[in-house]
């Protein structure tokens, strides 16, 4: 993805395709055109809408949906799998209709939304140490404070259940909403940092992922926080997503995307955007994991590890 690609590291400046943007959709996994695996895409969201982030890879669309295993390694902790949009997202509502790959402590589903660039992140996460609610949370620029996690209502087994989980995000306000049910609501004027003189609110154009990792072989506040060790003997851990429907604030296609301003949100060239700095007065209104997909609950987005890079506490 242009967003996980360095031009200045890269074979040369060309060697990463541009970004495309978001335009509304609805992807449903029984489509041909909805997922690849990385290795197969040739950099044309139109062919696939999402793609399998690692090598080897965990992912695959069988039965009309897409499914995501955490496998055991040789060294007994777990490989997972992170599935990412092909173009990037900044504001709009998001739709996932998925269950859960946690039947054990210490495994970890996710459906994010993050600019790995600049450390953004909404999310939704799942573990196995309570698969009666799911776990909300944000990141602005890589300030990982997880005392700002909130539970959702008690939902019925989201490891064999099917539930609709959905992120809308505006400029002013983030919601989350499962089954048609809003039940937490951030606003970005209450976000506003005195000490910093800034709104630490995620605003950066970014991408959607899904995933499943390995939280128990983290540190051990991720390891706590993820129900502990995965008991083996109770696989398969696969996480499913029917569809995922994406409805953009901003209208964009193929060749333009110009949002209001003129700003981008950092997704080719990490920003802060002006309005950061304005006051609300102002303003308006897992070196075993692999495939762990977010810095919630100190996951890390690196895939190379078990999400341990930072961890709870």
């Amino acid at each position: 993805m242009p967003i996980l690609c360095e031009p200045a590291n890269s074979f040369s400046p060309s060697s990463c395709w541009n970004t495309p943007h978001c335009v509304k959709s609805n992807v449903a996994f029984t489509s041909p055109n909805a997922f690849a695996q990385i290795a197969d895409y040739d950099g044309n969201p139109a062919d696939a809408a999402f793609v399998s982030q690692f090598e080897p890879s965990n992912a695959k669309v069988a039965n009309g949906e897409l499914q995501m295993a955490l496998v055991k390694q040789n060294n007994g902790a777990g490989f997972g799998a992170t599935v990412i949009g092909t173009r990037a997202f900044q504001y709009g509502t998001v739709t996932a209709v998925m269950r859960s790959g946690c039947t054990s402590g210490g495994v970890v589903s996710s459906f994010i939304i993050r600019n790995e660039k600049v450390g953004d992140e909404i999310d939704f996460e799942f573990v196995g140490a309570d698969t009666a609610t799911v776990q909300t949370n944000y990141y602005w620029r890589n300030q990982l404070d997880y005392t700002k996690m909130i539970k959702s209502p008690p939902l019925s087994d989201t490891t064999t259940n099917y539930h609709t989980y959905q992120i809308k995000w505006t400029p002013d306000s983030i919601t989350w909403v499962v089954n048609g049910n809003p039940f937490r609501t951030v606003k970005r004027s209450d976000t506003w940092d005195p000490a910093a003189n800034t709104f630490k609110y995620p605003d950066s154009e970014s991408y959607i992922s899904v995933g499943i990792w390995d939280g128990g072989s983290g540190a051990k506040g991720t390891a706590d926080w993820a129900g502990g060790a995965i008991q083996w003997n109770k696989q398969p851990f696969v996480a499913a997503v029917k569809s995922i429907s994406i409805d953009c604030y901003y209208n964009g296609n193929e060749t333009t995307y110009v949002p209001p301003g003129g700003n981008n949100g950092g997704a080719s060239s990490p920003t802060i955007p002006s309005a950061s700095s304005t006051s609300p007065s102002t303003s308006s209104g897992n070196s075993s994991s692999g495939g762990s997909s977010s810095s919630s609950g100190g996951g890390s987005s690196n895939g190379s590890g078990n999400g341990n890079s930072s961890s709870k506490t």
